[in-house]
């Protein structure tokens, strides 16, 4: 491969045929021509028994991709050459192949499209127009030799292959993996493959791997006086000891050749066959060691954790500093409205306590904030003006809640809801016949609503216009939520927004757009969030409405990283707990050596909490007007609140809406993020619900989902004692994801109280 892409760059003038923008000819291509897949034309198919047979075409092709045999006809004719290329049709290109096989060894010369399409397939030879096919060649014993006999050719006993040595003892073969037989080009395109097997690996025997201090998915270089390959082990008793595969379906990966199994192989052919010799090369395998660093994290919201967290499963020689300008450090912000309802006590947010993070080996700066970077130098100057050096830097910084510049923020009574000092202080703020207004109709400000009417507390909520979380549900989906949020005693005004805020020390009452007054004792702005990337802004790293990053969140400073609600990924932030838990555990990844992960974007989802009320939202929520490869299909009953939708595009799920019941939730979600197409699935998506998912048992754990803490400890005690494994099973933390810290800290409890038992 590498000496073919040097050929390629010297080359003057490169056309590229070929059915995928993948393809990894296409970056060196002056001019690219796409061409029609095989159901996108008409043709011949030869198969391994002599088997000729007439292929129609099933599909048009798309764009403006055009058969192999049309494209060289109009290069040719483009070039000059009208007259050796001037078929009218395909079957005139297959006669004039089928005439010059006539008199040779595979005679087709008594073909043609017309009996291929009467007759059916046949095998070659079929000499002439009387001939039905050749079933069995050599059946009067001669053969295609000077003398008619068979010769017999001694097989040498030598493997002529090169050898294995003490430095290179492991024999590498390379071939295809089940489900992409078409190398990732035809079967690339086809989801449902995908998800069998996503990334390259090297298959590798368990005790050839124990030998090595190799671990199952741990990353690992193979490598050879030719060349290297990083890549993920993967333990298999099917390989046998002394051998390791490596699947030849992965190229380039981000512009970098690190899993292309051409690296190790060599270039040696056989010399009659000229088959190269792809399957017998000598390697060493070892365990990818990363130099030891010292990484500084700011911000200690839900990406900060799930980085910390995950990165000690994997590396717990690494120095980890975390800021915090908070005093509180890693709790669920999503609860926040729970906490201030009682419903929640502040413990069960918080994720991490301070004996595991000494436990763990965490550096933590609670109540300082980082002021400034100095790339240069690779250190960060501190609220207490302190400097701190740093490997690498993982911004985690979060966002904040948007106010209008016009409103007075140290007005008594005016609240955002971002963190436990705006939650203690509205709560001291209120009183037991206190009047709230939100601000805003979006999740946060509904969910904060519904807590504030669980203490009795009168609550109004302002939206600017005719529908509550409008990027959220579609106009149906809003009126449903409406009506609910009514009956519960919120009161909504819609299609209005405040103009001003009166008051002397204190809120006195809200003056709207429409010239409305309202009194009330506090008010709680909900009406979105800004990145906080004012670091990045001050540091001249690269920024749009979020920090730049490539999908290895690596920002336009090699060295600094930005994951969470700050990270902008292809011109999109992901502004839910979800996306922000992704991207750390990717970036952990990437810190450890595995270039094969990395961020190709996250499914855009919300879940309502509210007790009483199942809603959810997956993906798009809208078909495109106009466009006929969306169709929608809809289960409604407006009486019971009971409202499916589904959203399909070109055979996959995009997107739903759940409310009255949530129960496909996890397989929507699946369906979406995997891109599967759904064939004969389709006509059950509404019919599909999993009412054999057991209850909830015990308190709330995941509100997503419906799963108690007596679901997780029941798993536990069945054997479950894997976290990822426990949320798979129960449901927990496949929504927002906010819940896993809990499902983790009840498993600890649990097999703490079984060692306590056995000792």
């Amino acid at each position: 491969s590498n000496l073919v892409e040097q050929a390629l760059k010297k080359a003057k003038f490169v056309i590229v045929q070929d059915i995928s923008t993948n393809a990894d000819t296409v970056k060196f291509a002056d001019l690219v021509l796409p061409a029609a897949a095989w159901a996108e034309k008409e043709g011949t198919m030869t198969n391994s028994e002599r088997r000729v047979s007439y292929l129609n075409k099933v599909v048009d092709a798309p764009g403006e991709a055009l058969p192999d045999s049309e494209i060289l006809l109009k290069f040719a004719k483009k070039m000059g050459f009208d007259n050796g290329f001037s078929y009218k049709s395909k079957a005139e290109i297959y006669n004039e192949h089928a005439q010059l096989t006539k008199g040779t060894n595979i005679d087709v010369s008594g073909l043609n499209y017309e009996r291929l399409k009467k007759e059916g397939s046949m095998q070659w030879p079929v000499p002439d127009t009387d001939s039905k096919g050749t079933e069995r060649v050599f059946t009067d014993y001669k053969f295609y030799t000077s003398n008619g006999r068979a010769k017999i050719f001694g097989i040498q006993a030598k493997n002529d292959s090169e050898e294995v040595s003490p430095v290179y003892p492991l024999i590498l073969t390379t071939g295809r993996i089940r489900d992409q037989w078409h190398t990732m080009t035809k079967t690339g395109k086809v989801q449902k493959l995908n998800q069998h097997i996503d990334k390259p690996f090297l298959e590798i025997n368990p005790k050839d791997a124990s030998s090595r201090n190799i671990a199952d998915n741990e990353v690992i270089e193979v490598f050879n006086e030719r060349g290297s390959v990083r890549v993920t082990a993967k333990h298999s008793d099917a390989i046998k000891q002394g051998v390791v595969f490596l699947p030849m379906h992965w190229g380039e990966i981000l512009n970098n050749s690190f899993g292309r199994a051409n690296n190790l192989t060599s270039n040696r052919l056989d010399p009659i066959s000229k088959q190269p010799e792809f399957k017998f090369s000598a390697v060493q395998v070892k365990k990818h060691i990363k130099e030891k660093h010292k990484i500084i994290v700011v911000g200690a919201g839900a990406a900060a954790y799930r980085f910390i967290s995950d990165y000690r499963e994997l590396n717990k020689q690494d120095e980890i500093q975390v800021f915090c300008k908070e005093q509180y450090p890693f709790y669920n912000r999503v609860m926040l409205p729970d906490y201030v309802s009682g419903k929640q006590e502040w413990e069960r947010l918080v994720k991490i306590q301070e004996q595991e993070l000494k436990e763990l080996n965490i550096g933590m700066h609670t109540g300082i904030s980082v002021e400034s970077i100095n790339r240069d130098r690779k250190e960060i100057i501190d609220s207490n003006k302190n400097t701190h050096s740093y490997d690498q830097l993982v911004l985690a910084t979060g966002s904040r809640s948007f106010v209008p510049r016009d409103v007075p923020r140290d007005l008594k009574g005016v609240f955002t809801m971002r963190s436990r000092g705006d939650a203690d202080g509205l709560l001291d703020h209120i009183g037991d016949n206190a009047h709230v207004v939100i601000v805003g109709g979006g999740l946060l400000g509904l969910e904060l609503a519904a807590s504030l009417r669980e203490m009795d507390i009168k609550v109004t909520v302002i939206q600017r216009i005719s529908r509550l979380m409008e990027r959220q549900l579609d106009e149906t989906g809003s009126e449903l939520l409406g009506e609910e949020i009514e009956d519960r005693g919120i009161d909504v005004i819609y299609n209005d927004e405040v103009k001003g805020i009166v008051g002397k020390k204190k809120l006195d009452h809200l003056q709207l757009a429409s010239g409305r007054m309202i009194s009330c004792d506090a008010v709680v702005y909900a009406i979105g969030i800004i990145p906080n990337i004012e670091m990045a802004m001050n540091t001249d790293i690269e920024y749009n409405r979020g920090i730049n990053v490539n999908d290895y969140f690596q920002t336009s400073d090699p060295n600094i990283y930005a994951i969470g609600e700050i990270a902008e990924h292809k011109s999109k932030l992901y502004g839910i707990t979800a996306a922000a838990e992704e991207q750390a555990s990717l970036l952990v990844r990437y810190l450890n050596g595995d270039l094969c992960s990395y961020y190709t974007g996250s499914l855009l989802m919300s879940i309502f909490k509210m007790e009483g009320l199942n809603l959810c939202s997956i993906g798009e929520i809208e078909v495109v007007v106009g466009d006929p490869n969306y169709q929608e299909i809809i289960y409604l009953d407006k009486a019971k609140r009971y409202y499916k939708k589904c959203i399909v595009y070109q055979d996959r799920l995009v997107g739903a809406i759940l409310i009255g019941d949530k129960s496909e939730f996890i397989e929507f979600k699946e369906l979406i993020q995997k891109k599967t197409e759904l064939s004969d699935k389709r006509l059950q998506l509404l019919l599909s619900a999993n009412t054999n998912r057991e209850p909830m048992i015990g308190d709330t754990v995941c509100s997503c989902n419906n799963v108690g803490d007596g679901n997780i400890k029941k798993l536990i005690e069945e054997g479950i004692e894997e976290v990822e494994e426990i949320c798979s099973l129960s449901g927990a933390g496949q929504g927002c994801g906010s819940c896993k810290p809990e499902v983790k800290a009840i498993l600890k409890k649990v097999l703490q109280a079984k060692e306590s038992v056995l000792a």
